[in-house]
């Protein structure tokens, strides 16, 4: 477990990071994204904090992986747009039940 002992205070973090072959990328990325939260006090979105933590680290995504991002979006997007349909329809289906029961009421 030696691979996991990372000392922040250590002015070559990056450096070790980087150089730690036993050591598996996500790790790597995850301890370079709690050092720039914790010690260096960035305070920003975890896309942002990760894409910051790539860049250092030389660990950019790949083709494959942007790939996946992409699909990933225009399902969820797709996802979304299928909810709002449904729920549009829902509610547009309420309407007219409310204004056939005010219209039948009126009639009586």
């Amino acid at each position: 477990m030696e691979a996991l002992t990372i000392d922040y205070n250590k002015d070559n973090l990056l450096q070790e990071l980087k150089d730690n072959n036993m050591m598996p990328n996500y790790t790597k990325i995850k301890l370079y994204k709690e050092y720039l939260v914790n010690e260096k006090k960035l305070y920003y979105p975890d896309m942002l904090i990760e894409w910051i933590a790539r860049e250092k680290l030389g660990l950019q995504y790949t083709e494959e992986e942007l790939c996946v991002m992409r699909e990933d979006y225009v399902n969820k997007q797709n996802l979304i747009l299928k909810q709002n349909k449904v729920a549009e329809e829902k509610e547009l289906q309420q309407q007219e039940e409310e204004e056939e029961f005010i219209f039948n009421n009126d009639i009586i």
